[in-house]
């Protein structure tokens, strides 16, 4: 194996070499610039590069195999460990946290289980009561509860309450 300076019986690898790291290059940049295109341009170099290593014989292209195999396999777990802690990385990964959510975790609702409130929209069966000045989704189990009816809550839920009317 001769890396440069070819004789007519020798094979140069500078050009086989040089496409099979910036085959490996371009794959990498494309976890950062996720476009499809630099992943198989960088793919097509590379295989162009284990071809062309051919030349040299079937160990070296063996060898060109194995070590594009290795360092696309670090590549990927490399970046998939780094990519996340990287500002690029978080704009990519939706991270997101369930505070200030839409729905409320049923835990919050716990506190309402068991005081009276009332109706502010028809309860039919689901609709809006206000509780301790608190306007809470809730559902009846009564079914049809209508607007200002006094209520209780008997349960807690995801997002709402369950309730009955007073009695």
């Amino acid at each position: 194996m001769m890396l440069c300076a070819a004789t007519p019986d020798t094979v140069s690898l500078v050009l086989p070499i040089g496409l099979l790291v910036a085959g490996l290059v371009l794959i990498g940049a494309e976890f950062f610039l996720p476009t499809v295109v630099l992943g198989f341009f960088g793919a097509v170099v590379s295989f162009a590069g284990i071809y062309l290593s051919a030349d040299a014989g079937a160990t070296t292209c063996a060898v060109f195999c194995v070590v594009f195999l290795v360092v696309l396999t670090l590549e990927f777990f490399a970046f998939r460990r780094l990519l996340p802690q990287t500002a690029i990385g978080r704009s990519m990964i939706n991270v997101s946290s369930n505070e200030g959510a839409a729905v409320p975790a049923a835990a919050g609702y716990a506190v309402y289980v068991g005081k009276a409130g009332k109706a502010v929209t028809v309860l039919a069966p689901s609709g809006t009561v206000e509780i301790d000045g608190t306007l809470v989704e809730a559902f009846s189990v009564d079914g049809f509860v209508e607007r200002n009816a006094a209520v209780v809550v008997t349960e807690a839920g995801s997002g709402r309450v369950t309730v009955r009317r007073s009695r």
